[in-house]
Parts: C-alpha cells; sequence; structure tokens
C-alpha cells in the first residue's frame, strides 16, 4: 500500500478547510469593516473607512477564490490567498479591537 495514498485525502481535506476559512474570514472582516462608523478609524488612529473597507474587500475576494481553487495562486497555499490572510488578520486582530474600544469607550 502507497503511504500517499493514505496521506493525500487528509491533504485535499486540510486544504479545503484553509480555503473555506480565509474565505468567510475575509468576508468577515469586509462585513465589519463596513458596518463600522468613519470616525472611529480616525480616532483609533488607524486609515480611513475606505482604505480598510477596500484592502479587506480584496482580501475577501482572494480568500473567497482560495476556497474556489485549491491550486495557483490563489490557492490556500499561495502567495496571494497568505497576503490576503494577513490582510484580513491584520483588520481583525489589530483595527477591529481599537475601533470596538472607541465606539464603546474605554472599560477602564
Amino acid at each position: 500500500m502507497d503511504p500517499l495514498n493514505l496521506v493525500s485525502p487528509v491533504i485535499v481535506a486540510v486544504t479545503l478547510a484553509l480555503g473555506i476559512g480565509g474565505g468567510l474570514l475575509g468576508v468577515w472582516a469586509v462585513v465589519d469593516a463596513g458596518s463600522r462608523r468613519p470616525d472611529a478609524f480616525a480616532a483609533a488612529d488607524k486609515q480611513t473607512k475606505g482604505t480598510w473597507s477596500g484592502i479587506t474587500a480584496a482580501c475577501a475576494v482572494v480568500g473567497v477564490l482560495g476556497a474556489l481553487f485549491r491550486y495557483g495562486p490563489f490557492g490556500p497555499l499561495g502567495l496571494l490567498w497568505l497576503a490576503s490572510l494577513v490582510g484580513s488578520l491584520v483588520y481583525l486582530l489589530d483595527v477591529r479591537p481599537k475601533l470596538r474600544e472607541v465606539q464603546r469607550g474605554s472599560r477602564w
């Protein structure tokens, strides 16, 4: 029995899960960026709402393409897909918490 035959379905499943996860992450980021007030971006000392909406929209498109095409530049292991994942994660892990803090006020 060839070991590659045992590993290949796992690789396909992980690649598919990465593609779908990256696409959903990108869509979540663009919806969240679109729902924030424009003045909150300036108050949080971040780029404008238009800039972050554009960045997250481009990341969402590439992320969804990664879910559709497993191989090539848009695939979950391609450079464009990885760049889109980084863009979405920067928004969700850096910009979004600052925006939420500005819009709600500090707890302390």
